[in-house]
């Protein structure tokens, strides 16, 4: 099975961004206003980052009707664990939201709420920057050559703790949404990676190396594959999962 994508790169937005787009920081622009809804970190009960969201289009999700997911992350910790992020997906109809990753001790809980916190850049003193809209510079539609998931990277020459990552198939690395998500651990990959049942929503990885090597003299391990601030170890690559029906999402934070 072949699946469609489109890549992207981020741009910074000198304007607020207000349209039903695909875009990250700022603020979210709901689909419906009045079910706006936005969930509270596990760990403090803070309300959780806003990070992005994406517009769904049927090239990639057929029959998502015009559905948009919004991303929140949990600012306070490390991003070591999926429940540190959730996820909204509005449609005309109606609102799904991420529920506990299976940890039934620690359910995520909402409020309702339409604006909150975004991302935010950090500037030479690893202080806060004020938060931007950034654009999101889709490339046009491709079609990914269906890969078993143990042939989309090579664990022994994909990675290296100077260099970074030197993908064996790069056509597969990258930011993106849709196509499929490259599995970098050297454990059983969740059944998401490979199941009929799912899409990949998004996937923020690097297509090779990792650092912004312009600001490593001055002690600022910035990623080169995304502009704003997230507490996960140097090698972490983000994918999102959403269900064929839309009404679900995992996240997987690989930490190789």
């Amino acid at each position: 099975m072949n699946l469609a994508k489109r890549s992207f790169t981020f741009e910074e937005s000198h304007i607020s961004i207000i349209q039903l787009i695909t875009k990250f920081g700022g603020q979210p622009v709901w689909l419906n206003k009045t079910e706006a809804t936005w969930p509270l970190s596990p760990e403090t009960g803070k309300k959780m980052l806003f990070m992005g969201q994406i517009a769904l289009e049927e090239a990639i999700f057929p029959n998502s009707k015009e559905a948009i997911a919004y991303l929140f992350f949990a600012d306070e910790v490390e991003l070591l664990y999926n429940e540190a992020v959730a996820i909204v997906i509005q449609t005309k109809e109606a609102v799904y939201k991420t529920v506990n990753y299976d940890r039934v001790d620690t359910p995520l809980e909402y409020v309702s709420a339409a604006t909150g916190e975004g991302v935010y850049e950090l500037d030479e003193d690893q202080q806060k920057l004020p938060a931007k809209d950034y654009n999101v510079l889709l490339c046009d539609l491709e079609i990914e050559t269906a890969t078993p998931l143990n042939e989309r990277w090579d664990c022994w020459n994909d990675l290296d703790l100077d260099t970074g990552y030197n993908f064996s198939k790069p056509e597969l690395a990258g930011n993106k949404i849709g196509g499929q998500a490259i599995y970098v651990e050297n454990v059983e990959a969740p059944l998401c990676y490979e199941s009929e049942d799912w899409h990949l929503l998004l996937q923020l990885a690097p297509k090779e190396g990792y650092w912004d090597l312009s600001l490593q003299d001055k002690e600022i391990y910035q990623p080169n594959f995304y502009p704003f601030f997230m507490q996960m170890y140097p090698f972490s690559i983000v994918s999102i999962f959403i269900s064929k029906d839309y009404t679900q999402t995992k996240c997987y934070i690989q930490n190789p």
